[in-house]
């Protein structure tokens, strides 16, 4: 072959060898929010969860709670639970006083044939990172890959005028090494005193109480309070963003 030749023959290889696939889209998301009791300036209980449109492996959420959701008053987590004390023994091996929601979750595990796997999940107050509170996730699926993870929270800007963030960061969860990852379909979880009953020591004896939860600001902006979301991906470049507002309760709420 002439060099004219070869050399027109390799410019066209390093051209196609410069074509890339195109970007696979990111998973539409749908972000879910509630509060429970909902009145103005109030303790609450968040409810809150998102469902991915396919199974993406989730990399990381940062959830943006609405200005002004105070924790400052908030008895939530009154002894914090050691991670590797919850991966050794679960929720129950943790002191009753640190959980401070419950939730689901669902996730799609890629085999011969794709099938689903139901998950509880339990939030529990994790110990101190600095000046950062943690929530720990204990996410526990039961068939077919009887998983138990752990998902570590950061909870930010607590005190901030722009509202709370909750910054989850998920690890690659492959089915079998070097196998695909699982897929997170539905996630769902509580932060607040539902469901919770807490005891402490009151003149000689043990008393329970329920803790108080986040306050709802006193004011509700014309909207609704907005609630609002980042996702990141391991398979995917890029972030998905979305939101949603809780509406303004019942005048008089």
């Amino acid at each position: 072959m002439s060099r004219a030749r070869t050399a027109v023959a390799l410019s066209l290889v390093l051209a196609l060898a410069s074509v890339t696939a195109p970007a696979a889209a990111a998973p539409l998301v749908t972000l879910s929010a509630r509060f429970a009791p909902d009145r103005l300036g109030e303790s609450t209980t968040i409810h809150w969860g998102f469902a991915i449109s396919e199974p993406t492996p989730l990399r990381s959420i940062a959830l943006h709670l609405p200005a002004g959701m105070g924790f400052a008053a908030s008895s939530l987590g009154l002894e914090p639970c050691q991670p590797e004390l919850l991966a050794a023994a679960g929720p129950d091996g943790c002191p009753a006083d640190s959980r401070i929601g419950f939730g689901s979750a669902l996730a799609e595990i890629p085999a011969q044939a794709t099938v689903q796997e139901r998950a509880t999940v339990t939030a529990l107050l994790g110990p101190p990172d600095g000046e950062d509170m943690t929530v720990l996730f204990f996410v526990d699926g039961r068939w077919p890959a009887n998983r138990e993870i752990i998902l570590m929270s950061h909870l930010l800007n607590i005190a901030g005028p722009s509202g709370a963030t909750l910054l989850t960061e998920v690890p690659s969860l492959p089915v079998w090494p070097l196998g695909p990852d699982i897929g997170l379909m539905r996630f769902e979880s509580t932060i607040g005193p539902d469901g919770l009953v807490y005891h402490r020591r009151l003149h000689g004896r043990t008393v329970a109480f329920k803790p108080r939860g986040v306050s709802v600001p006193d004011r509700c902006p014309a909207g609704g309070f907005l609630v609002s979301a980042v996702f990141s991906w391991w398979t995917i470049d890029g972030e998905t963003s979305t939101s949603t507002h809780v509406p303004c309760p019942p005048h008089g709420g």
